[in-house]
């Protein structure tokens, strides 16, 4: 007969029990250890270790992404942050390739001439051609000096066409000038990050078409011929990359030297020099004539 409240549990009839039914694993509480042992028969359960707490640098992978960098110069960003734009930005290369935000810079120096209300901010490409189609416009108006290539790179987001553009209207309209955070030269190619990199981590050839050939420059000129010339400057750009780390670490590419280059070179007597060079004979006797005839 059962009490009420009482821990006895009905007897279980006769014959083997489940695994299940064996092993029944407790509910634990946050502060105890996630790995259960289970209690053993005839003792007290052992006590649980809470693990120890790591530092938040070990929380991360060991790949974590590296911060970017605007590649401004601090008084260029003071300089963006005093204009009080509409939209602030944290990647200068995605927010400006629309030319809306420098469409804003200018109808603060120009408002006259610029109307702002008339862009569109817009992500999509026939919205991009058509705010710098009214940019140059205003450009060639007012006789402002803007390289096509700078309008170029930046609607096309390459790699440091933004932060050379604003580094321009900065010192055109500030007459200032301020030196950028930017390690490569104005090629618009991403072959000086590459280079940064270990070996393991660069791009294939595809990767490097992918990242320096954007789909919007495709829109803009569907020419075949202009394309096969562009895939081809990065192709050959990533080969001298390849090229140059082999030279760099011979070791990780297993490079051998050569019959040639481990054979001893001496040079050559002069009458088989003379018998396989003979045009040189006559160009060291025609310089001597003339000298000595410049001498009398």
């Amino acid at each position: 007969m059962e009490t009420q409240g009482s821990n006895i549990c009905p007897q279980q009839p006769a014959g083997p029990r489940r695994h299940s039914e064996m092993l029944r694993v407790p509910s634990l509480s946050p502060s105890e250890s996630q790995c259960w042992i289970p209690q053993p028969p005839g003792g007290s359960r052992p006590p649980t270790r809470t693990p120890a707490p790591r530092p938040s640098a070990e929380r991360h992978t060991a790949f974590a992404p590296v911060p970017s960098r605007a590649g401004l110069a601090r008084e260029v960003i003071k300089w963006l942050q005093s204009l009080d734009l509409r939209f602030p930005f944290k990647n200068v290369k995605t927010a400006f390739c629309n030319g809306y935000l420098v469409a804003e810079i200018f109808s603060w120096y120009y408002p006259q001439d610029v109307d702002i209300k008339v862009f569109n901010n817009g992500g999509s490409f026939p919205s991009k051609l058509k705010n710098w189609s009214q940019l140059e416009h205003f450009f060639f108006r007012r006789k402002l000096n803007i390289p096509k290539e700078l309008i170029y790179a930046t609607m096309h987001s390459k790699p440091g066409g933004a932060e050379y553009l604003i580094q321009h209207i900065y010192t055109l309209l500030t007459n200032r000038q301020a030196k950028l955070i930017l390690d490569d030269e104005m090629n618009f190619m991403d072959d000086s990050y590459q280079l940064k990199l270990p070996l393991i981590a660069r791009a294939t050839a595809t990767n490097a078409i992918r990242a320096n050939l954007r789909l919007t420059e495709l829109l803009e000129d569907p020419d075949i011929y202009t394309i096969n010339q562009k895939a081809l400057a990065i192709i050959n750009m990533h080969v001298r990359q390849r090229q140059l780390a082999r030279l760099e670490h011979p070791k990780r590419y297993n490079l051998k030297p050569t019959l040639g280059e481990r054979a001893t070179r001496l040079p050559l007597p002069q009458y088989q020099y003379e018998c396989l060079y003979p045009d040189s004979k006559r160009t060291e006797t025609t310089e001597s004539t003339s000298d000595h005839s410049l001498g009398q």
